[in-house]
């Protein structure tokens, strides 16, 4: 009950001794809190828009977090929308899509009592329990996403000593670090993934405790796993987080395939692909600067064409043998597990991609003739963009590949020219 009567004080950053500008939050966001504020609430951003702006860089999101509760919020806000069923938050919506989310200040969970753990995941009372700034601040992830600021003053509160590890460039859990990744797995991913984007070192012992406890995400939820994976295929620096996550031990966890390949020792000198390809693919593309969804196709199929090569060659003799069997390639596609999610047409699109670049090799490397029928398939321009792609990758010079591809495409459209000649003659 001490903790009911005498709440932690804060150590309280006033305006003129921090950066973060009201000028630089995003507009509808500021609105949302000054309403709260004005209606005697507390209103506070958090997270890691708090980070970012301190740090000088644009958020992502901008989340508030009040005193208020879910019902309190949506008297305010006729655009106002409560969603969750552990968790009730409010989502307060705007032109554009925009979305700003709005959480009642919660407090951690407490520990399960044995006959709701045998209930499963069905019953978390605990979920729904609301607290005050400080419960707020300390359940949170890491001390640089534990920062608050304040719109009554314009000053940074900070219960978990967030603006320290800031200044210090450290990334921290707020607490044990096994405990709190025994309670989520999950957040092992987000430390390395802040880690590498805000460029900070890890809390040695944090980093020892990654070591320790990434075996747990095995057991981790799928769909969730796929959400946080996803977040690094589209983010940038992937190929960092990446290494980072192989170091540490998470890869072998969440894409065991992908960890025994790229631990590889040598490598075949026939094959197409070798484990330095995949980080020298990957450590181009986040160097790239076109289309960002072509960049995640490529991110993709670096990690996947690599392993299905390695299952082509132990089940077909050659590539050839590989390309006349189109539905066992689906198949052994398919048997690729990844931690993150393909789209049935994306599948069915890199599966054309594969077979289609295997029917090219040929095609190049035996005939040094592309037949005028392979040239009009639908897929063939995006197979000629792949083989740049992997030439270039292995070192190439990228005009020599080019050269070697407009030879064989001219040669087959003169073979296709000559037959059609011939059976026009034949006719007339």
């Amino acid at each position: 009950m001490m903790e009911e009567r005498d709440p932690p004080t804060p150590i309280v950053i006033p305006r003129p001794e921090h950066c973060l500008s009201r000028k630089n939050i995003d507009p509808d966001a500021l609105k949302v809190m000054l309403r709260l504020h004005r209606h005697g609430y507390k209103a506070y951003l958090v997270g890691g828009g708090v980070r970012d702006l301190l740090l000088g860089s644009k958020p992502k999101d901008f989340d508030v977090s009040t005193d208020a509760r879910p019902g309190q919020i949506r008297k305010l806000f006729n655009n106002c929308r409560i969603i969750g069923r552990r968790f009730r938050l409010a989502h307060i919506y705007f032109r554009g899509s925009k979305i700003i989310e709005v959480s009642t200040f919660r407090k951690r969970p407490p520990e399960p009592t044995p006959e709701e753990e045998s209930e499963g995941d069905t019953v978390k009372p605990g979920d729904n329990t609301f607290g005050r700034p400080y419960e707020d601040a300390v359940r949170r992830d890491l001390t640089i996403n534990g920062l608050f600021y304040d719109i009554a003053n314009f000053s940074i509160l900070d219960y978990v000593g967030g603006m320290d590890d800031l200044k210090a460039g450290i990334v921290r859990t707020i607490g044990p670090p096994d405990e709190r990744f025994r309670e989520d797995p999950m957040r092992m991913l987000r430390i390395v993934r802040y880690a590498v984007r805000t460029g900070f070192r890890m809390e040695p012992e944090t980093r020892a405790a990654v070591l320790r406890c990434a075996c747990l995400l095995e057991e981790s939820n799928l769909f969730r796993l796929q959400d946080e994976f996803q977040k690094e295929l589209d983010g940038p620096a992937f190929c960092s987080v990446l290494r980072l996550q192989w170091e540490l031990g998470l890869l072998a966890a969440i894409f065991p395939e992908l960890d025994a390949y790229l631990k590889q020792p040598g490598q075949d000198p026939q094959s197409l692909f070798h484990p330095s390809w995949v980080w020298n693919a990957l450590a181009g593309l986040d160097a790239c600067t076109e289309d960002q969804d072509l960049i995640r196709e490529r991110r993709v199929m670096s990690l996947v064409v690599p392993l299905i090569e390695g299952r082509v060659t132990k089940t077909y003799s050659s590539i050839t043998e590989a390309r006349k069997d189109p539905s066992g390639i689906r198949d052994l596609f398919r048997l690729v597990e990844t931690p993150f999610a393909v789209p049935r047409r994306e599948q069915e699109r890199f599966k054309s991609c594969l077979i289609g670049w295997m029917r090219l090799l040929e095609f190049v490397d035996d005939k040094n003739l592309i037949p005028a029928s392979f040239q009009k398939k639908a897929y063939f321009d995006r197979v000629l963009q792949w083989h740049l792609f992997h030439q270039r990758i292995l070192g190439k010079p990228e005009e020599e590949t080019r050269e070697a591809l407009d030879a064989a495409i001219l040669a087959g459209q003169k073979r296709h020219s000559r037959t059609r000649k011939r059976k026009r003659q034949k006719r007339g």
